[in-house]
């Protein structure tokens, strides 16, 4: 018993370690993609009106509660406006998910494992990706999996928190509280005696869900009589990501959702699980944590799906992490389950390894969007950024004449912290220079016309991911 407890301490205090230096490695990245609004300029917002006001300006208004710029901006009063200050600000949540997977996993998983078991949850490249961020997705993933660990162990108040705290980082809070709920009622509720004793112990069940509902009302009611909208507005930048699609767009939307699960090496994750099915059908579904598992992925997937697959462009990698998770905990729960042969475990344990880790390999071609901020493959642009802007500084090309893309059209102060307003134009089709990379995701359009009527006049490249530098021919 001693060589297993020490085994398993010592993979968990390595996976700590590999957690610790993921942030802080990645500790001097500028903000990218969503971050720059979330992250940055809500928190540049709140830090520069020393908090006097409760609403965001529209332009940059989500329709959340905003309290992770609250938080950011907090942490930049007490220990300065820093890039390196925002990823430390993330690091107590970091640490925290490792922590509290670690808990999950001891309950469902043979102490043997334990350890191996924390690798193989942890190593998702969408999850590891977004904690070199500085991502309200982090927080998120936190309370989540607190509040997971609050009802397996039937702490009520702890299971209060977590949801308040599940509502105010992100409205997928509130989708991911009524998973928290349903888990909590398959756990903890006797459907047993009549049907009347059953509605009053549901509904006390429920109860403890109230205060954080009822915070998230009275907000969005405040925030509907000041601004007269609730979610997003006719002008909001990103209003056609909720557009509503039709029977054509759902089912396109489904397939998404299909690729979504699988991407990035999860593909792996899914041979492991179909391989188990497929050798040990009978036995899976007689374990009664299994089958609870099962049921709370299933719940997870459903109600974040019902949340993403009515608009157009919802189904961002990072909004489905919880998703991963629990289908991660479901696979290592019956991997590592007494009735699998101990060469079948290992082998399938190198086959989930192998290829999710070289899933953060996965670069599609220049024409097919991936979600960048969800794969460690991003990680060479911040470099290769600042060296095409230190070409275009040394080059003596006006900022206003060159054009760029989302996320790299705010001020270089809202990216990078460092006080420049300047910014690149966006583009119109007749800018002089581009500023383009390919963890931009343009349109087919956008990118035809840069081939076709631009000069690369210079390139930067690294592990697949390049910037160009261009200018349009005469």
């Amino acid at each position: 018993m001693m060589n297993i407890n020490f085994k398993n301490n010592l993979i968990v205090i390595l996976s700590f370690i590999f957690l610790l230096a993921l942030v802080l490695l990645n500790c001097r990245n500028s903000f990218f993609w969503d971050t720059v609004q979330l992250g940055s300029k809500h928190a540049n917002f709140y830090f520069s009106t020393n908090f006097s006001h409760l609403f965001l300006p529209d332009n940059i208004d989500s329709g959340h509660i905003p309290a992770f710029g609250m938080y950011i901006a907090f942490v930049w009063k007490l220990f300065g406006r820093s890039l390196l200050t925002s990823h430390l600000a993330m690091l107590p949540f970091v640490l925290g998910i490792g922590l509290q997977l670690f808990r999950v996993i001891q309950k469902f998983t043979i102490n043997k494992y334990w350890g191996f078991a924390l690798i193989l949850v942890l190593i998702d490249p969408s999850l590891l990706s977004q904690m070199t961020l500085v991502s309200p997705d982090i927080p998120l993933v936190f309370f989540f999996l607190l509040a997971v660990n609050s009802v397996l162990n039937k702490r009520r108040l702890m299971i209060l928190i977590s949801v308040i705290f599940l509502f105010l980082t992100s409205l997928r809070g509130i989708t991911l509280s009524l998973c928290i709920l349903c888990l909590d009622l398959y756990c903890n509720t006797p459907f047993t005696g009549n049907v009347k004793k059953i509605i009053v112990t549901l509904l006390r069940k429920s109860l403890i869900y109230l205060p954080a509902l009822l915070f998230f009302v009275l907000y969005s009611l405040f925030h509907y009589q000041k601004k007269g909208w609730f979610g997003f507005h006719e002008n909001s930048p990103w209003i056609d990501s909720f557009k509503t699609v039709d029977v054509v767009g759902f089912i396109f939307n489904i397939g998404i959702l299909g690729w979504r699960i699988i991407d990035f090496g999860r593909i792996g994750i899914w041979i492991v699980f179909i391989i188990l099915l497929i050798i040990y059908k009978e036995r899976i579904l007689k374990n009664h944590k299994t089958r609870l598992l099962l049921f709370f992925f299933i719940c997870t997937l459903i109600l974040l799906a019902a949340n993403m697959l009515w608009a157009k462009n919802l189904l961002g990698h990072r909004y489905l992490i919880p998703v991963y998770l629990t289908f991660s905990l479901l696979c290592v729960n019956i991997l590592f389950s007494t009735y699998v042969k101990e060469k079948l475990r290992y082998g399938l344990m190198a086959v989930w390894i192998i290829i999710i880790v070289t899933g953060n390999f996965w670069i599609y071609p220049s024409k097919i969007s991936q979600g960048w901020d969800s794969t460690l493959a991003h990680l060479p642009y911040y470099n290769l950024r600042l060296n095409a802007m230190e070409y275009i500084n040394s080059e003596g090309i006006d900022y206003k004449q060159v054009a760029s893309f989302f996320p790299n059209i705010s001020t270089l102060d809202e990216i990078d912290l460092n006080g420049g307003q300047i910014h690149f134009s966006e583009y119109d089709g007749d800018n002089k220079y581009i500023f383009y990379s390919n963890v931009f995701n343009i349109n087919d359009n956008a990118y035809d016309k840069i081939i076709y009527e631009y000069n690369i006049i210079k390139r930067f490249k690294k592990n697949g991911i390049y910037i160009w530098i261009c200018k349009k021919r005469e």
